[in-house]
């Protein structure tokens, strides 16, 4: 097998026709943290599989035998008027381990529709509830929701994706985001107050309260580099979400299932969401699964839900979902996120003293390194060179990816010390090459 290039029939998203001339990797197989390109070179996969789903590794067997033995069963019905026993046991799985009183579940392929498919909830209720005016919702810029029409509407980020759609469906409403490093507002914490999370009401109050359905955000959001808000953020907001009618919308679909050593992100918070999405570690990645959990406030109300998908329900994702999070329990996989994320965090901290390393953050087993031109201004660092960072560490047999101005690390959540040690001398060893080339 040879590279990728352009004379495969093959579409690929996000990739220039430039990248797929000079050739494209082809990963052919991954073992634990491993993966396998068509040289049969090996890599260590700090994000696991690049979107960061593969949280319980690669070869897992049992997942493929419970995906083999469901679809002998029953491959697939109508989600419609009828049911299936692998997405009724996963809802009831899911009610015991989804923050408080989220207990109602809908499975879809994945996270952005189920964004798409929290936002239709929303206003559903809100039909309901005879509110037929609340139609807006509020995201934050730097926010990431997805890429579907409906999730399009509150992606605050990425911006060409959004801007080659546009115009998109109107009413969103967008705020800022708690990015204490590079503060939007230009102040610092605590003596902000939590400016950014206190704000929000003015916005509110100019767009009308009556007309807002739902507030949308990651609990620790993916679009700077795993950024974590201060602890009091998430209170003022659901505080704010309670004052004036509006549903808290949490998306989970990278923070859940383990990835920042809790079970769901916003466990960090010691708050109630109204619904949350899921997607990436329901299945770790061995089939496309999603899934919107609300409360039965959010529920009972609705009549009839009026939102179809072909593959909605669909019994032998649920049946791998089902059999991931067995893995997940089985093997204390959470509990792991949690140790093996504080020895990743306290390597990641040992590249401090670069010239380029602005801040290192991370909660469990998903960590950033925000770099900069300038440790005192914490000026912005150019774009061309960060990639340049990640093909250092591609070449040298290590994985890593661009968010925002930063390097992301999400590895699965197996990962053993000796591979993170290996990890950060690499990384070492990029971040040194790139400062000689700046003549730093």
């Amino acid at each position: 097998m040879k590279k990728m290039d352009s004379s495969s029939h093959l579409i690929l998203n996000r990739t220039s026709k430039q990248e797929v001339a000079e050739g494209i990797t082809v990963i052919t197989r991954g073992e634990g943290v491993y993966v396998f390109d068509q040289d049969g070179k090996r890599y260590i996969d700090l994000v696991s599989g690049v979107f960061r789903p593969v949280h319980v590794g690669y070869g897992r067997k049992e997942i493929a035998q419970a995906v083999y033995d469901q679809i002998c069963d029953l491959p697939y019905f109508c989600p419609s008027q009828f049911s299936n026993v692998p997405a009724m046991e996963l809802a009831e799985v899911l009610a015991g381990i989804t923050p408080g009183k989220i207990n109602r579940f809908f499975f879809v392929c994945d996270g952005s529709e189920a964004v798409e498919t929290a936002i239709k909830l929303a206003r559903h209720h809100h039909e309901y509830t005879g509110e037929k005016k609340r139609n807006k919702i509020i995201s934050r810029r730097g926010a990431y929701h997805g890429t579907t029409g409906g999730a399009l509407r509150a992606l605050g980020t990425v911006l060409q994706m959004r801007q080659i759609m546009e115009p998109l469906t109107p009413g969103t409403v967008f705020v800022e985001s708690p990015y204490c490093y590079r503060c939007p507002l230009h102040l610092a914490y605590p003596g902000c107050d939590v400016a950014c999370a206190r704000d929000v009401a003015r916005i509110i109050e100019f767009e009308d309260p009556g007309q807002i359905s739902a507030f949308i955000g990651e609990p620790i959001q993916q679009g700077f580099g795993a950024l974590a808000p201060v602890k009091e953020y998430w209170k003022i907001i659901r505080d704010m979400c309670d004052a004036y009618g509006i549903l808290l919308i949490v998306d989970e679909v990278i923070c859940g299932f383990g990835r920042t050593g809790k079970w769901f992100g916003i466990d960090h918070f010691d708050i109630q969401p109204d619904l949350i999405t899921m997607a990436k570690g329901l299945s770790s990645g061995y089939v496309p699964l999603g899934g919107v959990g609300c409360t039965d406030q959010v529920m009972d109300p609705i009549e009839i839900f009026m939102h179809v998908h072909t593959y909605s329900n669909h019994p032998v994702a649920c049946a791998a979902g089902l059999k991931n999070i067995e893995v997940m329990k089985e093997e204390e996989l959470v509990e792991r996120s949690d140790r093996m994320g504080r020895y990743f965090l306290e390597a990641l901290r040992s590249l401090e003293p670069h010239a380029i390393v602005g801040e290192v953050r991370g909660t469990g087993l998903w960590a950033a390194i925000d770099f900069t031109t300038n440790k005192k201004s914490r000026a912005s660092f150019p774009i061309d060179r960060l990639t340049r960072l990640v093909r250092r560490a591609k070449e040298k047999g290590l994985i890593v990816k661009v968010m925002g101005q930063a390097l992301e690390f999400a590895p699965p959540l197996i990962i053993e010390e000796a591979e993170i040690d290996e990890s950060i001398k690499i990384l070492d060893e990029c971040i040194r090459a790139e400062e000689e080339d700046m003549q730093l």
